[in-house]
């Protein structure tokens, strides 16, 4: 028996998901395309599976023997042509909750968002919403986290690499066009312009969470009692503005930075306007319009103690990625 079965093992938090299971011992099966570069998952403790969200039959087929299914995949930046949020995030989850049923697994997690005032006009959130109702539905037991703003990926985009050192896969260096060519241009940013990236007035605060944080109360919801049929908000131990993250790139490259400012408007602009073309393109501009304007603040107390997680604070993370190369 295979104990764990991990959707999107290829991507950074996945991939973080597969390790810390492997640390502790616990059997896991990866799921991954063959066209994907994988071999970060060929380590001994891990059963590499080849198949897709699209293909109904690859999931039936990984799903054998399997206790629990942890869930991180999206289509935010999609890597293939058909890697839509309607293939991927809508009938790919459909595909995998009725792949779990039929083979009699039993518990799985759930990587979400947190609700917005958006939900219905930002594709991937409406598809998240959707796959909610499902798993709640579907009689398996769930557990849903709905993370917040990952640090490395929204610091990484304000003009710095610094957060994607060390990671064995990183999500800004995939290589769709539209948010590979933004990261390309100013990852440098900080280092050789003293210059920042910020959506808007940088004012609105989000509750900023790392990636290894996510994975870690993913891994430690699985059997855990109070983690049964429950939804959980997941952020980090305090809310920031992004004029607060870059006070905290000061303190921690010990330098002065100058924000560049992009209007809010421009995000929503973009996000009409990108929708019919490349709906990808358009979650991310829809997704900056929110971290612009909406704040996220979630106090992760009773959570963290719940699941026994020591939260990564901003400053921690980032003097921590510091001391890695470069």
């Amino acid at each position: 028996m295979v104990s764990t079965l991990v959707i999107g093992a290829t991507g950074q938090l996945g991939a973080t998901v597969v390790r810390k299971l492997v640390e502790r011992g616990r059997p896991v099966r990866a799921l991954a395309r063959t066209t994907s570069s994988y071999q970060h998952l060929e380590r001994e403790g891990v059963e590499l599976a080849f198949g897709d969200l699209r293909d109904a039959a690859s999931l039936f087929a990984a799903c054998e023997n399997v206790e629990t299914v942890i869930a991180t995949a999206n289509a935010a930046v999609p890597r293939q042509s058909g890697d839509t949020f309607k293939a991927v995030d809508g009938q790919g989850y459909q595909n995998l909750i009725e792949a779990c049923k039929r083979q009699g697994v039993r518990w799985f997690v759930y990587t979400s968002a947190p609700v917005t005032p958006m939900d219905d006009q930002i594709p991937l959130l409406r598809q998240k919403r959707l796959t909610e109702k499902r798993l709640q539905e579907s009689g398996l037991e769930y557990t849903i986290f709905r993370a917040d703003a990952f640090m490395d990926v929204a610091f990484a985009m304000m003009g710095s690499d610094i957060p994607v050192r060390g990671s064995e896969v990183a999500t800004v260096r995939r290589s769709f066009w539209f948010s590979s060519r933004f990261f390309n241009s100013v990852k440098d940013g900080m280092a050789k312009k003293g210059e920042v990236q910020i959506q808007g007035r940088g004012t609105a605060r989000r509750s900023f969470i790392c990636i290894e944080d996510v994975a870690e109360f993913l891994v430690k919801s699985v059997g855990h009692p109070q983690a049964r049929n429950a939804i959980f908000d997941l952020g980090g131990p305090q809310a920031l503005s992004c004029n607060e993250v870059i006070t905290i790139f000061e303190r921690v490259m010990g330098k002065p930075l100058t924000a560049r400012r992009a209007p809010a408007a421009i995000f929503r602009i973009g996000l009409s306007l990108l929708k019919p073309f490349s709906p990808a393109a358009a979650d991310i501009m829809g997704i900056n319009y929110l971290s612009a304007t909406v704040d996220s603040v979630i106090d992760m107390e009773e959570t963290a103690g719940t699941f026994g997680v020591k939260l990564t604070s901003a400053e921690e993370f980032l003097r921590g990625k510091m001391m890695l190369p470069d």
